[in-house]
C-alpha cells in the first residue's frame, strides 16, 4: 500500500478541479490519510504541475475551463512517464455515460459527484495499492 507510514514518503495526488470548494473538500479528505496534495483549477495548470512534479495518482474533473479533463487526460496519457499513473475522473454526469467516456480516453476509473469521503478514500487507496 502506498499510504504514508513512518518509513515511506506520502503518495502525491494531483487534484484537478475548477470549483474551489470541491478542490478544498477533496484535499481535506485526502490529507486526513496523510497524502500530499497538489492542486490545479484546469487541465492546463495540471500539465504545468506535471512538468515539475512526480505524482502517484490524479483526480480530475471533466468539465473545466481552459483545458477540460478529457483533453488533459489524453495529453497526460501521451507522456511516457505518466502513461501508467492512475487517473480518476470525478464527474457529476455519470448518468449521461460521461464516466464510461472518460474510461475510453484513458481514465482508470470514475467517481460520481456528490460522493462520500469514504468512497473517495476507497478508490484512492485501491488504486495506489496496484
Amino acid at each position: 500500500m502506498n499510504t504514508p507510514t513512518q518509513n515511506t514518503r506520502p503518495a502525491t495526488i494531483l487534484v484537478v478541479e475548477n470549483e474551489a470548494s470541491n478542490r478544498i473538500l477533496i484535499e481535506r479528505v485526502l490529507s486526513t490519510r496523510g497524502y500530499r496534495c497538489l492542486s490545479a483549477s484546469n487541465g492546463r495548470e495540471a500539465l504545468n504541475i506535471l512538468d515539475q512534479e512526480q505524482v502517484d495518482l490524479i483526480l480530475t474533473d471533466l468539465s473545466m475551463p481552459v483545458l477540460d479533463g478529457y483533453r488533459a487526460t489524453q495529453l497526460i496519457r501521451a507522456r511516457p512517464g505518466l502513461a501508467n499513473v492512475p487517473i480518476v475522473a470525478v464527474t457529476a454526469f455519470a448518468l449521461n455515460d460521461e464516466g464510461e467516456a472518460a474510461k475510453q480516453i484513458g481514465c482508470t476509473e470514475y467517481l460520481t459527484k456528490p460522493f462520500k469521503p469514504r468512497q473517495l478514500l476507497e478508490v484512492v487507496e485501491r488504486l495506489l495499492q496496484r
